[in-house]
């Protein structure tokens, strides 16, 4: 990501999809503005936002297991001035390279070390913000996991006069119901009386009229939610806000924008039926917020900055083109345009570009497919035909002085030869009585790479049953009929898998048993049917036979490697479960994952025991160092705090066969996550008693319960493991209860008589590392035997 002022994530991602005009909109019950439930969120609680550059030092951030990454370290150039926002949330994000960074509660330790409490990760090229559900990966540290950076408002884009894609919305938790919808990974909403949940797309409806007096930022934040929407992303206390970049903005800027929130917020609407038709209704022209009786009126019509052509075979705009082939061609304008009908661009090679997608946005892509008999000695556009094409205020395209020439230089060769052995020399389009040349230079093999797993740069041993990934890199585009392959010093074959059209082949070799080499290398190349485009086949002369690094082809079986691998962590993750902390009940399924001190091969199904006595399985992971095992929980489980019991690893083995050592083996997850069977419905008090087989021992304490009373006794009991729980109503069960007497609870409440109180604490929830949930509606007590 070159600049900030750039909108994050592929084109295709619902942050930057307009709503459609087939979408339904249905109202919201929107509380009355108070002066402070609705607002902009910025420096403590938003992140800070950076674009690290190649001169910035790597700084190595430690984080814990989250959001379906395995605790460890991730290294990333970071520029010294960054650091986690003000106040307890520190979030910030770092843009290196192509990723999005996103922390929670970082801590700059060092100028090159650095911690943080929770962490994702998101392509903003080719990713949709959003995270994963399957494998469970989130992009970010929202409440739904998706990208920070997905909807928040960042100044640098603001300043060129448009937010062109949808905005995230934190809303009051009083207003967001439980549950997680669209693309939404999780939630943490409960209110039972809430309006939306999240992962919902808001938005204001077109031909809402713009209300008057906005600043400039609220101007604009009306248009992307008329034009985009807005997608609740987390919930807040008391409030609700958009979330604006926390290193960039003015005070002034911030405070004028809390106060249009109080205007545009109520004015969201829940959207559905959100499919089909791709072209957005302009919104209203805007109110003159310096004079609210003269219309603010946009008569500045959008120009075209720039033409870049792409396609296969095409590198930076450079290449030829022959017929079938298509050609991409890129126009950026100045602001977003719209499009209307089929704009098409009249090209010098006698073809024409048809619209294909871009609406909404400030870029059309256009393509040209080539057709036979179609010349041009670098391709260029002769004439626009763009009248469907314009800005949100109607204003139709300048272009004068437009750009016609894509950068790089595109020949479009579409001459065929009439005698396969003497062919005619096509004339060349620029100079008709100058023949162009027939293309006779036969193809080179320019390098040799390897990669797969266990290999870093080329360099590492495999064994038997690992497969190498060898790529072959040529100095023009080939072609691929039937299927080459390549011959191996390890006595080994690598077969062509794909790569036709490009200047890059790629071959995989799968290492059978018995095969060896101290460095892998081709020996021979059977390239029949890998020809150019003009049908000339590869000059073997000084191809390369060596991939970079030091590869060794290991298949004894007999293995110097006698250390046993080791369990290094166990961490939990799953639908409503965050940073391991979470309660699931029966029916859910909760990702156990196991990193090991070195990558693993499984044979069978191993499985672990847990301490709700329940199994999880192994579904994934076999070459790696993390295995991947599910466990649904089944009606009856509970665990105060899900633990393993046991392993059960017959079959898992380290690459020389050795079985895992399971001394000191860590089985609590990080954090605490909860297994129960079921909720409560009543308030219910339960005392936990810690027993032997003849005797008590003291303290014992009262702990909130997920059980349910029978019918026949107002008193619960269950056991875990050596501890009894006896559960007796509370005040309110037995006012409610008229069938219950003192009688029918003596019996089993004399075992509490040789406690007494020794505090009496009473919490309003049962809180899990920052998921605040009430458990059954109880609080507890806790009960100390006397002495003597």
């Amino acid at each position: 990501m070159v600049s900030l002022a750039n909108r994050p994530f592929a084109d295709s991602s619902s942050w930057n999809t307009p709503v459609s005009n087939n979408a339904t909109f249905t109202k919201l019950g929107w509380p009355a503005s108070n002066g402070y439930n609705y607002n902009a969120a910025w420096s403590s609680y938003s992140p800070s936002v950076y674009v690290a550059s190649a001169s910035d030092p790597v700084v190595q951030v430690t984080y814990p297991a989250t959001w379906g990454y395995p605790g460890g370290t991730v290294n990333i150039r970071m520029p010294a001035a960054a650091n986690g926002a003000a106040g307890t949330d520190g979030e910030l994000i770092v843009i290196d390279g192509d990723v999005a960074y996103n922390f929670w509660q970082f801590k700059r330790t060092s100028s090159t070390t650095g911690t943080a409490v929770s962490f994702g990760a998101e392509n903003v090229v080719t990713g949709d913000g959003w995270g994963s559900k399957s494998p469970f990966l989130g992009a970010g540290i929202t409440a739904v996991g998706a990208s920070q950076l997905g909807g928040l408002i960042v100044k640098d884009e603001m300043n060129d006069g448009d937010i062109d894609h949808a905005l995230q919305l934190a809303v009051d938790r009083n207003l967001v119901k439980a549950g997680a919808v669209g693309q939404a990974l999780s939630s943490d909403g409960s209110s039972a009386s809430g309006i939306v949940q999240e992962g919902q797309l808001l938005a204001i409806p077109p031909g809402t009229p713009m209300p008057s007096g906005l600043s400039a930022a609220g101007q604009q934040v009306f248009k992307a939610m008329q034009t985009y929407g807005a997608y609740v992303v987390d919930v807040a206390g008391g409030t609700t806000n958009v979330r604006a970049q926390a290193n960039a903005f003015d005070s002034a800027t911030i405070a004028a924008l809390a106060k249009d929130m109080h205007q545009i917020t109520p004015l969201l609407h829940a959207v559905s039926n959100n499919s089909g038709g791709s072209t957005v209704t302009p919104p209203t022209t805007p109110t003159n917020p310096t004079n609210p009786t003269t219309p603010a009126v946009d008569t500045t019509a959008p120009t075209l900055q720039s033409v870049a052509a792409s396609g296969t075979g095409l590198t930076n705009g450079n290449g030829t083109v022959h017929a079938g082939d298509t050609v991409s061609l890129t126009l950026k304008f100045s602001e977003v345009v719209n499009v209307t009908g089929t704009p098409t661009l009249a090209l010098n090679s006698n073809g024409s570009a048809k619209y294909v997608s871009g609406a909404g946005t400030d870029t059309l892509k256009f393509e040209y497919k080539v057709a036979a008999g179609e010349t041009a000695s670098d391709l260029a556009i002769n004439g626009f035909n763009l009248s469907g094409v314009k800005d949100k205020a109607g204003n139709v395209a300048n272009l004068t002085s437009a750009p016609r020439q894509p950068a790089g230089t595109l020949v479009v060769n579409t001459s065929t030869p009439t005698d396969p052995t003497t062919p005619t020399t096509p004339t060349n389009p620029t100079n008709p009585t100058t023949p162009t040349p027939i293309d006779t230079t036969a193809p080179k093999i320019q390098a040799i790479a390897a990669s797969g797993s266990g290999i870093s740069n080329g360099n590492g041993t495999v064994g038997a049953g690992s497969t190498v990934r060898l790529s072959v890199s040529f100095n023009e585009a080939m072609t691929v009929n039937g299927t080459p392959t390549l011959s191996l010093n390890s006595n080994g074959t690598a077969k062509y898998v794909s790569g036709s059209g490009t200047n890059t082949l790629q071959f995989d070799y799968k290492v059978a048993a018995g095969e060896k080499a101290a460095d892998l290398a081709v020996s021979g190349f059977n390239l029949g049917g890998v020809t150019d485009k003009a049908g000339n086949a590869v000059n073997l002369t000084g191809a390369p036979l060596q991939p970079a690094g030091t590869l060794a082809i290991s298949t004894s079986s007999t293995s110097t490697d006698t250390v046993k691998p080791k369990v290094q962590w166990l961490s939990a993750s799953g639908s409503g479960i965050r940073n391991g902390n979470g309660m699931v009940r029966a029916g859910d399924t909760v990702r156990l994952s196991i990193g090991f001190s070195e990558a693993m091969t499984v044979n069978g199904t191993p499985t672990l025991s847990l301490s709700s006595n329940g199994t999880a399985k192994y579904v994934g992971g076999s070459g790696t160092n993390t295995l991947q095992f599910d466990y649904k929980v089944g009606s009856g489980d509970r665990a105060f705090d899900l633990s393993v019991s046991g392993f059960n690893l017959g079959g898992v083995t380290d690459k020389a066969g050795n079985a895992v050592n399971l001394t000191g083996a860590p089985r609590q997850p990080g954090g605490t996550l909860v297994v129960l069977s079921s909720w409560s419905s009543s308030s219910r008090r339960t005392a936990t008693l810690s027993t032997s087989e003849s005797s008590l021992a003291a303290p014992a304490t009262l702990e909130s319960s997920a059980t349910t009373a029978s019918s026949s006794s107002n008193v619960t009991d269950f056991m875990s493991g050596s501890r009894q729980t006896v559960g007796y109503p509370s005040a309110q069960d037995q006012a409610a209860s008229s069938a219950a007497s003192d009688g029918s609870l003596s019996s089993k409440l004399a075992l509490l008589s040789q406690y007494s109180a020794s505090s009496f604490s009473t919490p309003a929830a049962f809180s899990t590392g920052g998921l605040s949930q009430g458990w059954g509606d109880s609080a507890f007590q806790t009960l100390a035997k006397p002495r003597g």
